[in-house]
Order: C-alpha cells, then structure tokens, then sequence
C-alpha cells in the first residue's frame, strides 16, 4: 500500500514575500518594500462597473480599493454576512438604547474604529471626530464662526451628522473616510 501523501510532490518551498512582518498576503508594492493596498472590481453604487475599453469588468487597485472595502464594510450591517458575521458596522444598535447626543457619538466612535480596523491594511484610525467637533475646523479653517454654527444647527435640526475618520494604511498613506447619517 502506498501513502497518499507521498504520492503529491510539495515542490520547492514558497518564496516569502516582502512586506510587513506579521501581515501574510499583503505583498510589496514595489521597489518601496511598502505592502500593497490590494485589487479588486470596482463598483458602481453597489454593482460592478464596466471598463468601456474592454467591456469587462473594471478594477481598482491601491487607495482606491482601501476606500472602496472600508466604505463597503461601514456600509454593510454587522452580523448580516454569513461567511464573516463580524464583518460591518452596527449602525441599528445607535438607535436601540435610551442615550444622549454625546453618548451616541462615543458609540459610533468605538464602532468606526473596531470596523475600520478589521481591514489589514489598515494601520491606524488616528482620530474620529463628527462635524460640530471643534477638530472640524482645523480640518476646514476657512469654515469658521457663523458659517460653522449654521452647519452645526443644521445637522442638530436634522439629526443627520457627519462623521470624519483619519486612517493611516500598511503602505504609509494618510486618508481621510468621510460616512454620514441620522443619530436615531
């Protein structure tokens, strides 16, 4: 009798491939030794886009794809997938208990930062801050006093925030994630 496994011959070990320590299968990106930021199909609100030169599907690669996953997964309702059930962002719990203003934006805050950092390419989320945060108008100096109060009250009004997370990459690009929506 013969052993199955010394029938398949393993071949030559695999090379290892450049990149960050403790990150496997985010190869390097070039003659930089940085990790790439990935490929992938592009899409277009939610379906797959065409490339109008080939007529196939078309791809993005780098940050492009960075911030098409991360607003893919801030998109995606947590527990929903059902291969990955920890994959997405719980927007239904915000709503669900009796809190104040303050108290849901802590929670978005947390939520933001546990979802974007499931990514691997994600480094750090370096700060999360909502547009009636003072750090607003050090993201937008020209928008200051009147002009800024009147976008406060109106996203108070509305109950409609919007909300800004700094995201350093594997690669060591800096990019900021802009996602909205009601505090219900």
């Amino acid at each position: 009798m013969t052993d199955p496994d010394r029938l398949v011959d393993p071949g030559p070990p695999p090379p290892d491939l450049p990149g960050v320590p403790g990150l496997p299968g985010l190869p390097g990106g070039g003659p930089t030794g940085r990790p790439s930021l990935g490929r992938g199909l592009a899409l277009d609100d939610g379906d797959l886009a065409t490339d109008p030169t080939t007529g196939g599907p078309a791809e993005n690669e780098g940050l492009a794809a960075l911030v098409q996953a991360l607003l893919l997964a801030v998109g995606t309702q947590l527990g929903t997938d059902r291969l990955n059930t920890a994959f997405g962002f719980d927007r239904l719990s915000i709503g669900r208990y009796a809190l104040d203003l303050q108290a849901r934006k802590e929670y978005i805050r947390m939520e933001l930062v546990r979802c974007l950092c499931a990514d691997r390419r994600v480094a750090d989320v370096r700060e999360v801050f909502f547009q009636d945060d003072p750090r607003y108008l050090d993201f937008r100096p020209g928008l200051a006093g009147a002009a800024h109060e009147q976008i406060v009250e109106a996203a108070r009004a509305r109950r409609e925030y919007t909300v800004y997370a700094i995201i350093d990459t594997v690669a060591g690009s800096t990019l900021t994630l802009t996602s909205g929506g009601r505090l219900d």
